[in-house]
């Protein structure tokens, strides 16, 4: 381990010169990763040398790592940069380093800065560009081994590379587009980001930096920007570097109107760059031409008098530290700096000094600051608000994690809305659990605000949702499996539409759950069904019509079934009191339902060769509305079975197989919406979930389309 950062990181070196390269598939470009074993997951890039995760990644090419986690690797074969990013982890891989984490000084505390640590730049073009030989300062972009005045840590002689332009979502375009004429160099924190270091040092001493400062300024920055990795993997984070440490001849002047300007400018102006803030953009899409990654900024770092100690501009091009970091000292420039790269792809400050509300629409998803301590009644540890490495459930919204989902999709047809809107939740790949909403009222049914929830209980394994009858239009109930246990979370029905904290039901569970409001009771019961973590399945319910609304202790049902990896409930109309459930068993569907009496029967085994979870319910299909069944095949693709409820015998057709085309399917959730009675799915493959939806009227299945 390495710092204080919960997961395995290696140094592996490499005797080729890196060489910066678009993928051939088209996706986003990144820079060449080292030939590493396909498990490791490139981190940090300095040059040849590179942090990957996990430790088993090293390539057969370098060797073995020693007992600090680091490859054995002679200091005089690298560069300068090379020899920064290897003397970095070292130091982090060091017991003192990690002790120090361990102890760190004004952990969790609140950020106590007097303001907001945010400015607004000057916009592109503020400065103009005089032509070659005119009386400005023309861009000059240089390759790192031609800047002959500040010490060059530069990229192992990668090549510089004609400004590219970028699209706004970080694609690579043509010359004209946003990497050359205005637009963000950082809109969100997904893919491979170029990171330019500046230590910028004066004519004295106490303006100048050691070697081992050096190499703490560059360890911190990698473990805040590893803990960014770390807690969000399927964001694929990739961090390269280039390294400048720069020094003039400019005396300080803490009396200046512009105290950044003083050194930047001329720091800017040694590196070849205009000596204002078009050179700082001039830069920065340098460093993202070179390295031929979706995102890029830079990072100043001195010890010259500053008008505040941290602060960095809201969506790039730059952030500022202060190498004594105030009051909260180099150890915690961790913290410091990867809050201030929250900034820099998108988010608020959330602490109260900082003049912040609950409102405003911050970040890729336009969602509200609604953690901010000023007004949130519950605002709880986040990096935006305090020393902390942790994330309230607005921040990664903020900061544009738009990957990374895992578990089982729930779509539900809720009672929002004029048509009724559909609302989504899927468990989070990195913590809590994802709620977006797709607004029925507006053209083109837009998929809304991604928002995080529960993020506090870790990763959740499986969701089940509904809307409840206990309100109008009714709040949003659901059950999270967190390993073996169920909790219950929920999210009122206005106006606050706040999603509640979980509470613990019960243990001993497994796979996927399946929770129903039924019609028995005056206000209709909770009903649960969820597999058991050793045999057979679980059932509980919840009595609404009681105080306090008690949840009954779970009884085992079906333990002829074995081990159960998932299930799926309703409440049929057969008879008032029959519970009707499909059961993923072994690669096997089981139908079963509970009758008046209260036994749960095994009615049949339909289907073979299914894997993930099923769905059921009954459609409008039919006299008495027909059981329907999607459920993701073994090879690849979804299957879609009925059970004809009007046919002697209830037999059940097909398997009819559909989406094909999306490979193996790892999850799936299905309605019956009012749009002419569609079946409308959402499957999760991978980290991404698509919808398609069948029409009543020719009963295709229409092609699957990327949502999330």
């Amino acid at each position: 381990m390495a710092g204080d950062i919960p997961a395995e990181q290696i140094i592996v070196a490499h005797a080729y010169v890196q060489a910066s390269t678009a993928r051939d598939d088209g996706s986003d470009p990144v820079d060449q990763p080292p030939p590493t074993n396909e498990s490791a997951r490139l981190l940090h890039c300095y040059g040849r040398v590179s942090i990957v995760s996990p430790a088993t990644a090293a390539p057969d090419s370098s060797p073995g790592p020693d007992a600090s986690g680091a490859t054995a690797v002679d200091p005089a074969h690298l560069d300068g940069l090379e020899r920064l990013g290897l003397a970095a982890f070292q130091l982090r891989a060091s017991t003192d380093y990690q002790r120090a984490k361990q102890d760190r000084a004004r952990s969790d505390e609140l950020w106590d800065w007097d303001r907001p640590c945010t400015d607004v730049p000057p916009p592109r073009g503020s400065f103009g560009q005089a032509p070659d030989g005119g009386g400005g300062v023309p861009r000059q972009p240089r390759s790192p081994t031609d800047s002959p005045s500040p010490t060059s840590l530069g990229t192992s002689g990668a090549p510089v590379l004609t400004a590219a332009a970028v699209s706004a979502d970080g694609q690579l375009g043509q010359p004209g587009g946003a990497g050359g004429t205005g637009g963000p160099t950082s809109a969100f924190m997904e893919g491979s980001i170029a990171i330019g270091v500046i230590i910028v040092e004066g004519p004295s001493a106490d303006l100048q930096f050691t070697a081992a400062e050096r190499t703490k300024t560059v360890a911190e920055i990698q473990n805040g920007l590893s803990w960014y990795a770390t807690v969000n993997p399927a964001a694929e984070l990739t961090f390269s570097y280039d390294i400048k440490v720069v020094r003039i001849s400019t005396p300080p002047d803490p009396a200046a109107a512009d105290l950044e300007a003083r050194w930047r400018d001329p720091a800017m102006s040694q590196l070849g760059y205009q000596p204002n803030f078009d050179g700082v953009y001039d830069y920065v899409d340098d460093l993202r031409a070179r390295h031929v990654t979706r995102w890029s900024y830079c990072a100043f770092v001195t010890k010259y008098p500053l008008q505040y100690f941290a602060y960095s501009s809201i969506g790039g091009p730059r952030l500022v530290l202060s190498y004594d970091n105030d009051g909260w000292g180099p150890d915690n420039l961790d913290r410091v700096f990867a809050h201030e790269t929250g900034h820099i792809f998108g988010c608020p400050d959330e602490y109260a000094a900082s003049g912040c509300n609950c409102g405003g629409t911050w970040g890729r998803f336009a969602t509200p600051n609604g953690n901010c301590d000023g007004c949130a009644p519950d605002s709880v540890n986040c990096l935006m608000r305090s020393n902390s490495f942790e994330l309230c459930r607005y921040t990664p919204s903020h900061v544009g994690w738009g990957r990374g989902v895992g578990g089982n999709p729930v779509l539900v047809q809720s009672g929002f809305g004029h048509t009724g809107n559909f609302e989504l939740v899927v468990p989070s790949a990195f913590a809590g659990m994802t709620h977006l909403w797709r607004d029925n009222d507006a053209p083109g049914f837009p998929w809304r605000e991604p928002t995080q929830v529960a993020q506090g209980n870790g990763r959740i394994d499986a969701l089940t949702m509904i809307q409840s009858r206990l309100a109008t239009p009714g709040a949003l109930e659901a059950l999270a499996r967190v390993g073996k246990s169920l909790l219950f979370l929920w999210r009122d029905s206005g106006p606050a539409l706040r999603w509640q904290s979980p509470t613990r039901i019960t243990d001993g569970v497994a796979g996927t759950p399946s929770l129903i409001h039924s019609r028995l009771g005056r206000r209709g019961t909770f009903e649960v069904l969820a597999p058991a973590a050793d045999v057979g399945l679980l059932y509980l319910s919840r009595n609404n019509d009681a105080a306090g609304f008690p949840w009954s202790q779970p009884v085992v049902v079906a333990a002829n079934l074995g081990h159960v990896d998932a299930v799926s409930l309703i409440q049929g109309n057969f008879d008032n009191s029959n519970l009707e459930a499909v059961a993923l068993a072994g690669g096997r569907l089981a139908h079963i339902y509970r009758t008046q009496d209260g036994v749960w029967r095994t009615s049949t085994v339909f289907a073979e060769g299914v894997t993930g979870n099923p769905v059921l319910i009954q459609s409008g299909f039919g006299r008495i509305g027909n059981f329907e069944v999607v459920v993701p095949s073994a090879s690849g693709g979804l299957v879609h079975l009925w059970r004809n409820n009007d046919a002697a015998g209830f037999p059940w057709s097909g398997p009819t197989r559909f989406a094909t085309e999306l490979g193996r399917v790892d999850a799936v959730t299905m309605i019956q919406s009012s749009f002419g009675r569609h079946l409308e799915v959402v499957a999760r493959v991978g980290d991404r979930l698509y919808a398609m939806a069948r029409t009543s009227d020719t009963f295709q299945w229409l092609p699957p389309w990327k949502i999330f």
